[in-house]
């Protein structure tokens, strides 16, 4: 997937700036970086969801920028991640659990070959991980006690 993700983020129109090309870009690789299982030190996603806020930002102030509904789900997707990260850092996992409920992920696919939003995607993966963290801690057992039942 990861060669083929550049290709698969050339859904923006023709006429996007390349200051939209690079924050869906970007949003693509934070979306995929997020579906991956990271170690609890990487600091990549982190930086670059700070970097997706101020491109959000400037596009925002662009004269020539993007249909509001285009504007309006690129925030919900950079604001998803922020909010998964700082989910994320949480200490319980019920805690983590409880705030993953309250996160909205994007409505729209990314990518053209996406048929569900990465978001949604993540969403889903983060609730599942939560949900048996949650039951390791409930029943005292190991999560990989589990899985070889």
């Amino acid at each position: 997937m990861a060669p083929a993700e550049g290709a698969e983020c050339r859904w923006v129109a023709m006429a996007a700036s390349r200051l939209e090309l690079n924050l869906v870009r970007l949003l693509c690789r934070c979306e995929a970086m997020a579906a991956e299982k990271r170690d609890p030190d990487e600091w990549r996603l982190e930086k670059y969801v700070g970097a997706l806020e101020d491109m959000l930002q400037a596009l925002k102030a662009q004269a020539s920028k993007p249909a509001s509904e285009v504007i309006n789900e690129y925030s919900r997707k950079v604001d998803f991640l922020k909010g998964m990260l700082q989910a994320e850092k949480l200490t319980s996992s019920s805690e983590k659990a409880l705030a993953n409920q309250f996160l909205a992920p994007g409505r729209v696919p990314t990518t053209a070959r996406e048929r569900v939003p990465a978001t949604k995607t993540v969403h889903l993966q983060s609730r599942a991980r939560y949900t048996s963290e949650m039951r390791s801690e409930l029943l005292g057992t190991d999560s990989t006690e589990g899985e070889s039942m």
